[in-house]
């Protein structure tokens, strides 16, 4: 997945008065019903830290949710098991594609903003009903694409749906969202634009008291994102129907483990982004005495630190500081990484700063995969003890292949002041590593091009530099290409990020 300059979040935290909410909700809401608590951006109902991190953390789901669900950036085969159709009296419905076994993938549901709320229970339900309190604490949303929705004279335009999103243990936002005492908190999704995006049809699956055959549960390990499994065997053409209330719970534990059985890879994939935004919306509270505190470290100023004892460690260049580790991968873990990226190696993309369009980056002509972090568990080890950081920090594995001609022209991999980048809300990369995952006798060296440096690719050695000091300031003495390659050349890249 390639993460453009992400979304332009705005996050408002709620008023305290009872808003009044109207009994119908825009849109064909085909039997939901759904509100917008009244929003008072002045109003900061929320003012501990753990609160703060809660918020930095939904901000931050927003913001990886809102890329994940571009057709250009993501596109998930493995949950396209439906669509939409209309048939011959206008009738509209989401219907299967093939036949679909009960516990699988039929689509996933959209999230268009991402709030955190209250959960209130009352035995009185009429009285809960009447007198209902706005539960609201805080919603992050795209200010550009969907700000018309969040007017205070607008609020319930077009709103189809509020989906509870439930947290446990297993769910990495659990420990940011519901630390301290607040076990009653909850994450929820909003729905309400009419849009189809294929394997994104969730919200259009109709709702009925009876015959129900789908459920939507959040993905293990990758709330919010929630997906539509299948109850019980589907044959193709079948409409899609979820029930008003939950099924029975043998049926959902057990459509929840073939979910985790049978996806095991796609889950891990996007455990991955979600990890990542957790661990980076609740690292700022921890301060960086505990890195201080560690022996053996290279003081680089304003940068990042990394283990100056790690064996092979070699520096290469001082102010900007670069390093190379000889042997940091093993031949055998390079010939197995390149036999996993193969099969899935696709051009490089980038989006277009000035029309937004997704496209084929001209800058960088190789090829790459992705490798979920699940599928390189030692690498990944590696990866946290040399640099100094929490393995998710790290973000996902990529694998770039060069063949004759192929370059990467010059460019450096931070970004200029504390900008959203990597798909997350202020945040940079702090530490590039890159690794050289095959010898390359013609072609294809890296080039610092501001300090006058080339390095020739060998198998197994790592190469690292800091494209941002620790206040998120570029340095651009790190602008650096890949020279055309002559010989083939595999590369495997990843960053550390942050957010401030």
């Amino acid at each position: 997945m390639v993460w453009p300059d992400a979304p332009r979040v705005l996050a408002l935290a709620s008023s305290r008065k009872s808003p009044k909410r109207s009994s119908k909700t825009g849109g064909n809401s085909r039997g939901r019903s759904g509100g917008f608590a009244s929003v008072n951006p002045a109003t900061n109902s929320i003012d501990d830290a753990n609160d703060e991190i809660a918020k930095r953390t939904v901000r931050s789901l927003f913001s990886v949710c809102s890329h994940i669900q571009d057709p250009e950036l993501y596109q998930p085969h493995w949950a396209d098991a439906c669509h939409y159709a209309t048939d011959n009296e206008g009738k509209s419905a989401v219907v299967t594609s093939n036949d679909v076994q009960k516990g699988h993938v039929l689509t996933l549901f959209p999230i268009h903003a991402l709030g955190l709320r209250t959960l209130r229970r009352n035995a009185d339900a009429k009285k809960k009903k009447k007198h209902r309190r706005d539960d609201t604490e805080f919603i992050a949303y795209d200010l550009d694409r969907d700000g018309e929705y969040f007017k205070e004279d607008n609020q319930q335009a077009g709103l189809r749906m509020k989906l509870n999103i439930p947290l446990d243990d297993s769910q990495p936002a659990s420990p940011s969202i519901l630390n301290g005492d607040r076990k009653s908190k909850i994450l929820y999704s909003m729905l309400f634009r009419d849009d189809i995006v294929p394997g994104w049809l969730g919200g259009r699956v109709r709702t009925a008291a009876k015959e129900a055959n789908c459920v939507t549960i959040p993905l293990p390990g990758a709330a919010p994102i929630c997906a539509v499994v299948a109850t019980r065997d589907l044959n193709e053409g079948e409409e899609l129907v979820q029930g008003v209330k939950s099924p029975e719970m043998k049926v959902l534990e057990d459509c929840k483990n073939i979910l985790t059985n049978d996806y095991e890879a796609e889950l891990a994939e996007l455990k991955t982004y979600i990890e990542m935004a957790c661990t980076a919306a609740s690292s700022d509270a921890k301060s960086n005495t505990a890195t201080d505190a560690k022996v053996g470290v290279v003081e680089l100023g304003p940068f990042h630190q990394i283990q100056q004892q790690y064996p092979g460690l070699n520096q290469l260049h001082k102010n900007p500081d670069i390093f190379a580790v000889e042997n940091f991968l093993s031949d055998d873990e390079c010939d197995r990484i390149i036999a996993k990226a193969t099969p899935h190696l696709t051009p490089c993309i980038i989006k277009n700063e000035s029309s937004g369009a997704i496209e084929q980056d001209l800058s960088r002509t190789s090829t790459d995969a992705n490798l979920p972090q699940a599928e390189a568990p030692s690498i990944i080890s590696k990866l946290s003890e040399f640099l100094l950081c929490d393995a998710n920090q790290l973000e996902i594995l990529q694998i770039l292949r060069y063949t004759q001609g192929q370059e990467f022209k010059p460019h450096t991999d931070g970004y200029t002041g504390p900008i959203s980048a990597s798909g997350f809300d202020a945040s940079n990369r702090l530490v590039t590593i890159f690794c050289y995952l095959n010898d390359v006798t013609r072609g294809g060296s890296t080039y610092f091009n501001e300090i006058d440096l080339e390095i020739r690719p060998k198998k197994g050695m790592a190469i690292v530099h800091f494209p941002s000091d620790i206040e998120l300031r570029e340095d651009a003495r790190t602008t650096h290409q890949g020279m055309p390659a002559i010989d083939e050349k595999y590369l495997l890249a990843t960053w550390y990020d942050t957010i401030g």
